[in-house]
C-alpha cells in the first residue's frame, strides 16, 4: 500500500501541471507578502508588457531592438513629463479645491434632502441619514488632513517620488532591452517541458493584452466625453471629475458607483435641483449606459469571456487579499485562474 501511495505522489509531483501550479502559487504568495516593496517592480513589469507591442512594431521597420526600446521609452518619458507639467498640476489644484469644498457640498446636499423630507414625510429615515451625512463630513475632513500630511513635503514622499519618476522608467527600459536574457533565466525555473507553459501563456497573453488595450481606450474615450459634458455645463472640477470617471473603468462595478457620488454632489451644489442638473445627470447616465452596453461589449466581448458573477466574486476575493490593487487586478487574475483551470481540467473522452 505504501508503494502505491509513493508511486502516486511521485507521478503527481512529476506532472507538469502540478509543477506549474506550484510555481504560480509561490509567485502569488510572494507577491502578496511583499506587495508594498514589490509594487514599483510590478508596475515596471506591467509597463514593459504593454510597451512590448510598439517595440515589436518598430522592429518590423526594420529597427534593432535596442534602438526600438530607446525610441519607445523616449516617447513614453516625454509624454509622461508633458503630463506632469501640464495636466497633473491642474488635476492636483482641482483635487485640493474639491476636498476643501466637500463639507459645503455635503451640507448643500443635506439641505435638499431636508426639502425631500418635507415634501415626502416618512419616505426617508431622517435620523439615520443625518448621522450618515455627519460621518461623511467627518471622514472627508480626516481624509483631507491625511492627504496633506502625506504630501510630497516629507523625506519619504520625496523618496517615493524619485522611485516612480526615475527608477520605474529605468526598470522598464532594462526589462524591454534584456527581455531575451531575462526570459531565458525564468524558463529555467519552470518545468523542463515547455509544451504546457507555452499554450497557457498564449491564451493568457491574448486575454491580458486585449484587456489592457481595451481599458486604456475606454479610459481615454470616457474621460474625453465626460470632460466635454462637464465643461459644456460649466461644472466645477470638470477635469478632476472626468479623470475620476475614466479611471473608474479599472475597478469593475464598484468604480462607477464610487465616482458617481462626487459627480452628483458637485452638480447639485452648483445648480441645485434645477433642470440644468437634470440634464447633466441624464447625459452622464446616458454616457454610462453607452459605455456599459455598447463600448464594453465591443471592446471585450471576445477577450474577457468571464461571467459577471465570477468577476464580482474575483473583486471580493482579490480585494480582500490584496486591497485596492486586488480590486484593480481582479479581472486579469480571474483570467489567469480561468486559463489554469482549463489547463488542469481533464480532457473529455
Amino acid at each position: 500500500m505504501r508503494n502505491i501511495w509513493s508511486a502516486l505522489l511521485r507521478s503527481i509531483h512529476q506532472a507538469p501541471q502540478f509543477l506549474l501550479l506550484v510555481h504560480v502559487l509561490v509567485m502569488l504568495g510572494v507577491t502578496w507578502f511583499f506587495a508594498d516593496v514589490l509594487l514599483p517592480a510590478l508596475l515596471a513589469l506591467a509597463g514593459a508588457y504593454v510597451l512590448e507591442r510598439p517595440v515589436s512594431w518598430l522592429q518590423r521597420l526594420p529597427m534593432r531592438r535596442g534602438d526600438a526600446v530607446t525610441l519607445t521609452m523616449f516617447l513614453v518619458i516625454a509624454l509622461w513629463w508633458w503630463l506632469l507639467a501640464t495636466l497633473f498640476p491642474l488635476v492636483w489644484l482641482q483635487a485640493q479645491a474639491f476636498w476643501l469644498a466637500l463639507p459645503e457640498l455635503t451640507a448643500t446636499g443635506r439641505q435638499y434632502l431636508d426639502q425631500l423630507w418635507s415634501a415626502q414625510p416618512g419616505w426617508l429615515n431622517e435620523r439615520q441619514l443625518s448621522l450618515l451625512l455627519q460621518r461623511l463630513e467627518g471622514q472627508s475632513l480626516n481624509f483631507l488632513n491625511t492627504l496633506l500630511a502625506s504630501s510630497l513635503t516629507g523625506v519619504a514622499g520625496v523618496f517615493y517620488l524619485l522611485v516612480y519618476l526615475v527608477l520605474l522608467p529605468m526598470m522598464m527600459f532594462f526589462l524591454l532591452k534584456d527581455k531575451t536574457v531575462l526570459l531565458a533565466g525564468l524558463q529555467q525555473q519552470f518545468p523542463a517541458s515547455s509544451t504546457l507553459l507555452k499554450p497557457v501563456w498564449r491564451q493568457l497573453d491574448h486575454q491580458l493584452l486585449g484587456y489592457i488595450q481595451g481599458k486604456l481606450l475606454e479610459l481615454v474615450l470616457l474621460t474625453l466625453c465626460c470632460y466635454l459634458l462637464f465643461s459644456l455645463f460649466a461644472l466645477p472640477y470638470a477635469l478632476l471629475l472626468a479623470l475620476l470617471v475614466g479611471l473608474s473603468v479599472f475597478i469593475p462595478y464598484l468604480g462607477i458607483a464610487v465616482v458617481t457620488v462626487p459627480v452628483v454632489l458637485v452638480t447639485i451644489g452648483q445648480w441645485g435641483l434645477s433642470s440644468t442638473s437634470s440634464w447633466i445627470l441624464f447625459c452622464y447616465l446616458l454616457l454610462q449606459l453607452l459605455d456599459a452596453y455598447v463600448l464594453v461589449p465591443w471592446l471585450f466581448g471576445r477577450v474577457v469571456d468571464i461571467n459577471p458573477f465570477y468577476i464580482m466574486l474575483a473583486v471580493l476575493v482579490f480585494g480582500g487579499l490584496f486591497g485596492f490593487w486586488g480590486v484593480v487586478l481582479a479581472i486579469p487574475l480571474a483570467s489567469l485562474l480561468k486559463v489554469l483551470l482549463q489547463t488542469f481540467a481533464p480532457e473529455s473522452g
